[in-house]
């Protein structure tokens, strides 16, 4: 069983320096505490360097190794890093060494090509050959199941692919598992015996085109072959492509999961902008409204003044008015008089008029002729000179008010402008005060593009499916028309040669069959045992009386058994989370292959009971055991309580600056 003993770090991201963990010898539990961005992942990453010379990010492998170096270190002139892993494997003591180191004769690196990678691996006290080391270090741990030793548990939700059939992640999860649990060794013993059936089958064909009886059907099992070979590579390849798009999609995945913030503030940010210009744009316009208007505006200003002279005048000019139309009235009424006297006759009533009223109304005429004497020429000129004045000073203030209110409403439209300009100016400088902050290495082309590069994967991934199933149905075609051909070969052949081919091709078939149906057995009492065990997990980390147990399916997919004996559909991600770490704890009871887990922040999802029960559980789970957990994501106390006397050591992961962590 393997088990880590003492990891020692030099200049291995903020790990700055050398820093050395001591895990002892003892089984149980370790704890690193730290917040988030003080090196959790970075500790995960070390033993996977170490291993395996990756470093897994959440986007993918890390291209670049150098990538790693301590900053502060390297401004100091030191480059490169190094992990020295302290470990037993059964009986057998190991210290293995990954290092990456400048060449001979570089002192200050410009690219990846100025570096070495340096891997020593001491066995026992002696230092193994590279073919010896490669051996060991694939007994040790391979690299296929370091997933379920090594894990973020951000990702243990892709488990549920497990509960789907004919996914492609589902069974690239499963032959995982299958691993872990040895079933390969047996899939092996198959694929030897199938190479020795293809071999033993193409005698037989051989010698059914020797056979005059069979020559043309033995023409048409090559042809056939050849087909079938033909697709089965391309079957092949599109798996091949399958799996690389597949490693894409998770890689593009983790990196929107990263990014995430990011793009909503990228987005937040330009929609800000665009609402920011769409204002200024709105303001501009305003105050060119407002300009046209005040050219006016200087007749507001005299709009008093204009209406204390229009009223001065029009009161002069009403004098002068009402003498005019006076003078117009006693002409009409002199007129009627006149006409009166000359008719001898009242145009009012019709009535004869006497000689007396004759008089009288002479005496009026003349009396009215020289009272409403009319207007003077000067008094007509004065009168025609206000009427001009006033029609220009009511044109002058003409609009006046309507102006007024104009502008006013202009003026708080500006202000409105100006205040949510001032907010979105506000808004853009904190966004980008984030985008800084959190995308320091990020090129915000790269962070909008990842959509986009997702859904082109997704839908080439699709097509690659497609294609494999196209072929498929295509391959099982060609199968079945090949067994028709044997078969008829078998009735028509009668040759020495072909008796004796077709012997040794039953006698292998029989035996490929052995195997397929020991494999077939071997996988149907692993898949028992993980049931049961990932059941007796389950029970005790979720506490849940309702919840009996899991049942497991061809794939290794776990679905809750709820008491009165029905599946639960649609599960919680955090119960989804609880059957993972079940699932997981069962794979190490289970398997040939023992080692530690080593689990990054697992307690995310998760209230608190299911925290607590799974700090109980955890020592029952792996022999040892390692938790990196940011502060507040389980209370200490708890942690303590439920571990018990299994918890052997506590680190805390302190921050001395922004690349540089300390290991207390």
């Amino acid at each position: 069983m393997l088990h880590f003993r003492k990891m020692t770090l030099r200049d291995f991201g903020p790990y700055k320096g050398e820093q050395t963990i001591d895990f002892t010898d003892k089984s149980g539990v370790t704890i690193f505490w730290g917040n988030n961005g003080r090196g959790k992942t970075t500790l995960l990453n070390a033993f996977r360097y170490a291993l395996f010379g990756v470093i897994q990010r959440r986007n993918g492998v890390l291209k670049s190794l150098s990538e790693m170096s301590n900053t502060e270190a390297m401004a100091e002139g030191r480059y490169g890093f190094s992990v020295v892993l302290d470990m037993t494997n059964d009986n057998d003591t190991y210290r293995l060494t990954r290092e990456l180191a400048l060449r001979e004769g570089v002192t200050k690196p410009s690219g990846e090509e100025d570096y070495e990678k340096i891997l020593s691996l001491n066995k026992n006290g002696s230092i193994l050959s590279p073919e010896g080391r490669e051996h060991e270090l694939n007994m040790i741990m391979p690299e296929q199941v370091a997933r379920f030793f090594l894990f973020d548990a951000e990702l243990l939700q892709e488990y549920e692919e497990l509960l789907e059939t004919n996914t492609s992640e589902g069974d690239h999860i499963k032959t995982s598992i299958e691993k872990i649990l040895g079933v390969p060794v047996l899939q092996n013993g198959v694929v030897d015996i199938e190479e020795c059936l293809s071999k033993y089958e193409k005698q037989k064909s051989r010698a059914a085109r020797d056979d005059g009886k069979t020559t043309q059907l033995g023409q048409e099992m090559d042809t056939l072959t050849a087909n079938i070979d033909e697709h089965q590579n391309i079957i092949r390849e599109k798996q091949s492509e399958q799996s690389e798009l597949i490693r894409k999609k998770n890689a593009l995945e983790g990196r929107m999961h990263d990014t995430e913030k990011l793009r909503n503030w990228i987005v937040e940010r330009d929609k800000a902008e665009k609402n920011k210009k769409k204002a200024e744009d709105e303001l501009e316009e305003v105050k060119a409204n407002i300009r046209e208007l005040m050219r006016g505006a200087w007749r507001g200003m005299l709009l008093n003044t204009v209406r204390g002279i229009c009223e001065s005048i029009e009161k002069k000019a009403s004098v002068l008015e009402s003498k005019r139309q006076r003078k117009t009235v006693a002409e009409k009424f002199i007129i009627e008089m006149k006409k009166a006297i000359s008719d001898r006759v009242c145009p009012v009533c019709g009535q004869d008029v006497s000689d007396d009223i004759i008089q009288h109304l002479r005496e009026r005429i003349k009396e009215s002729t020289n009272e409403y004497a009319g207007l003077s020429e000067a008094e007509r000129q004065s009168l025609f000179e206000f009427q001009a004045q006033i029609g220009a000073l009511k044109r002058l203030s003409e609009g006046t008010e309507d102006a007024r209110f104009k502008v006013a409403a202009i003026e708080e439209r500006i202000d409105s402008l100006e205040l949510n300009i001032g907010q979105y100016k506000q808004e853009i400088e904190e966004l980008r005060e984030n985008i800084e902050r959190y995308g320091e290495d990020a090129e915000e082309s790269d962070v909008l593009s990842i959509s986009k590069a997702y859904s082109d994967v997704e839908q080439t991934l699709r097509e690659v499916r497609r294609g494999i199933e196209n072929e498929t149905t295509k391959l099982n075609a060609l199968k079945a028309n090949k067994e028709k051909v044997a078969a008829t070969i078998d009735k028509m052949a009668g040759g020495d040669d072909y008796r004796a081919a077709s012997r040794r091709y039953e006698l292998c078939e029989h035996v490929y069959k052995i195997f397929e149906k020991s494999k077939a057995l071997y996988r149907e009492r692993l898949k028992q045992n993980v049931e049961k065990d990932a059941t007796e997990l389950f029970v005790k980390l979720t506490g849940d009386k309702d919840y009996v147990g899991l049942k497991i399916n061809d794939n290794y997919g776990l679905e809750i058994i709820h008491r009165s004996g029905r599946k639960v559909p649609g599960r919680s991600s955090g119960y989804e989370h609880v059957v993972a770490l079940s699932l997981i704890g069962a794979l190490h009871m289970n398997a040939p292959l023992r080692g530690p887990i080593i689990m990054d922040s697992p307690f995310g999802r998760l209230d608190p009971t299911h925290k607590a029960n799974i700090a109980r559980t955890l020592s029952s789970m792996a022999e040892q055991s390692m938790l990196l957990a940011y502060t507040g994501e389980i209370d200490d106390q708890v942690a303590r309580y439920e571990i018990g006397n299994k918890l052997v050591h506590e680190y805390q992961l302190e921050r001395v600056s922004s690349m540089h962590t300390e290991i207390k």
